[in-house]
């Protein structure tokens, strides 16, 4: 097997044991280990992961890792919790439309708008990348 810096992998049941695009004009593996290791299969059977080197870089186990999120899932999640900010917002609004108010439903209200304007920077941020 053949392991790339971005953690891609290819096998082939012709050499096993070595690089197979040695010499050839193309991206080189990081990594060769044999196609019937049990790194091979613990590889294959881990969607995401991060590689554990011994003191001369090769790589002799793997750590499950989290998948990666992506910005569109950020950006969905922060646009969630800002509707969730909203929905959190009626309660004192209603008793504010209503004249029940007191301090705690402006506080409340003063406390949430501050939330979600953080919210609103981190999405921008985002959205501009």
């Amino acid at each position: 097997m053949i392991i790339f810096e971005d953690r891609t992998w290819q096998t082939s049941t012709f050499s096993p044991d070595t690089n197979y695009l040695e010499g050839i004009d193309c991206e080189q593996p990081k990594w060769v280990i044999s196609d019937n290791s049990e790194l091979t299969w613990k590889i294959m059977s881990t969607p995401y992961w991060e590689p554990i080197e011994d003191d001369n870089g090769r790589l002799i186990d793997i750590a499950p890792a989290e998948r990666p999120i992506s910005n569109g899932e950020r950006i969905a999640k922060l646009k969630n919790e800002l509707e969730e900010l909203d929905s959190q917002a009626v309660r004192p609004l209603r008793a504010i439309a209503a004249g029940t108010d007191d301090e705690e439903d402006r506080q409340i209200l003063t406390d949430l708008e501050q939330q979600a304007a953080e919210l609103r920077k981190r999405l921008a941020v985002l959205e501009n990348q």
